[in-house]
């Protein structure tokens, strides 16, 4: 720390990057570690000052971030989760180019793949979320008469699903990591938005009509989607 910058009474490492900018901007790299982005030659009572304001947020976030749930190594017996299950993995030396399912349930990757980190998950994670979501998008969209133009399959970090003007359906393929009960939520949810393109009480209602069950899928996804490891 230089002597430029500001003595902070903040529990946690911080760094401050100055920059062309016109505004600070506080964010997290992880639950230790604090990003301040400042315009050059800013006051440091002045950082000082956004931080005392901003003291709530970053105890909440901080708390937010020291809960979740570790990204995988990718080491042998380690547990991969899926479908909200802890699957063991194992690691095969001989190569394959893609991860599979056991008969007895574990996550079966080469040694080649298992090296290159859990970035190689993703390929896995969308099959499994491309499977369900038509599973739950051709029960629904049948029995309730939605139709929809196609299905899309993306790597938001913030929304679950979402439903465009043209009935164009996208879903996160986190999903894969969350339970059945909570995908089958997504799902409807986002078809019920053909019909009412808004979080009016009669779209509400609808989801009801559609999933009576739905608070339970819905739930999970509020108590436990900021633990979900972020690959």
């Amino acid at each position: 720390m230089s002597s430029s910058e500001p003595e902070l009474s903040i529990p946690l490492d911080y760094k401050i990057l100055y920059s062309k900018r016109k505004t600070i901007e506080l964010r997290f790299e992880n639950a230790n570690t604090l990003l301040i982005k400042a315009p050059k030659n800013t006051n440091p009572q002045s950082i000082a000052n956004i931080l005392s304001r901003k003291a709530d947020w970053i105890s909440k976030t901080r708390l937010k971030l020291s809960q979740r749930w570790p990204v995988p190594k990718m080491a042998a017996d380690e547990r991969i989760l899926l479908l909200d299950e802890w699957r063991e993995l194992e690691i095969n030396p001989v190569g394959h180019k893609k991860i599979s399912l056991s008969e007895s349930g574990k996550i079966v990757i080469s040694k080649d793949l298992a090296m290159q980190g859990a970035q190689v998950l993703i390929p896995f994670y969308r099959q499994i979320t491309h499977h369900w979501v038509h599973h739950f998008a051709d029960l629904y969209s049948s029995k309730w008469q939605l139709t929809y133009k196609s299905i899309r399959i993306n790597s938001a970090k913030t929304r679950w699903g979402s439903c465009g003007a043209n009935n164009t359906l996208n879903f996160s393929w986190r999903l894969a990591m969350t339970p059945l009960l909570s995908i089958e939520y997504v799902v409807a949810h986002e078809l019920a938005h053909i019909k009412h393109h808004n979080h009016s009480k009669a779209f509400w209602q609808f989801l009801e009509q559609m999933m009576p069950h739905y608070k339970q899928g819905q739930t999970w996804l509020k108590e436990n989607g900021n633990k979900l490891p972020q690959i």
